[in-house]
């Protein structure tokens, strides 16, 4: 999906199990709100509308197909907005040299603690899971979990468990410390995902980073709090 006027391109990526859809408020905010801004929300490969081949998938692959999007768009630099997955793969854009800006949201890119099954196999599982993504009540239904479920079968939980087995490292701190773009982070004050605590290590770890804390939502603010999620980016967005 595009979006907006002609300017300043910002590739939004999402994050594992999600799709560009994850981003469609905040698009709208950002079409009725704010010039020279030119939004690019593609479906990683695996998610969304997407092909779903039988591949090894990983972070690494994601951030090379997405640097020949870009490149084929007409785009050698741009900046970028990453959610979970897609901020680890927005951090491996910025260190390949291909960012001008980035922000970065509720990580994934790290070495993560334990947290609630990624890939549910019952409701009851996928509650949990709800309950450590989202704060809003609204967010933590069964009706929601059975959609989360329905999109975690087929090619799609193909896709999920790739990803949750690959042997891919993690960006190490070292790797972290040698991103030199402008870095705005943003975390949810209630991500049960990955704690907040994570979110201000890495913000000590990016030289001259900037970092939001947005109270009262969880793993995904833009979806949870769109109006919110905007407020705290645009400015970057519009003057990085």
């Amino acid at each position: 999906m595009e979006c907006c006027s002609e300017g300043k391109p910002w590739l939004l990526l999402h994050g594992l199990a999600g799709s560009s859809a994850n981003w469609l408020k905040f698009m709208d905010l950002v079409e009725k709100k704010l010039d020279g801004i030119h939004l690019i929300a593609p479906d990683l490969l695996g998610h969304g509308e997407s092909s779903a081949p039988k591949i090894k998938y990983s972070a690494s692959l994601e951030a090379s197909i997405m640097s020949d999007f870009m490149a084929n768009l007409g785009y050698d630099r741009f900046s970028v907005i990453g959610n979970s997955l897609g901020e680890w793969i927005a951090m491996l854009l910025s260190l390949q040299g291909r960012v001008e800006a980035e922000i970065l949201v509720d990580s994934g890119g790290m070495r993560l603690p334990t947290v609630s099954p990624l890939d549910p196999k019952d409701l009851d599982e996928a509650m949990a899971l709800l309950s450590k993504i989202f704060r809003a009540s609204s967010w933590k239904t069964r009706e929601v979990a059975s959609r989360l479920m329905s999109g975690r079968s087929g090619s799609k939980g193909y896709v999920l468990q790739s990803f949750l087995r690959s042997e891919e490292r993690y960006l190490s701190w070292e790797d972290i410390s040698r991103i030199e773009v402008p870095t705005l982070i943003v975390w949810g004050s209630e991500d049960g995902l990955i704690p907040l605590q994570l979110g201000r290590l890495l913000a000590s770890r990016i030289r001259g980073s900037k970092m939001i804390i947005l109270n009262g939502v969880g793993h995904e603010p833009m979806i949870e709090d769109p109006e919110g999620f905007f407020i705290a980016v645009s400015g970057w967005m519009k003057y990085s």
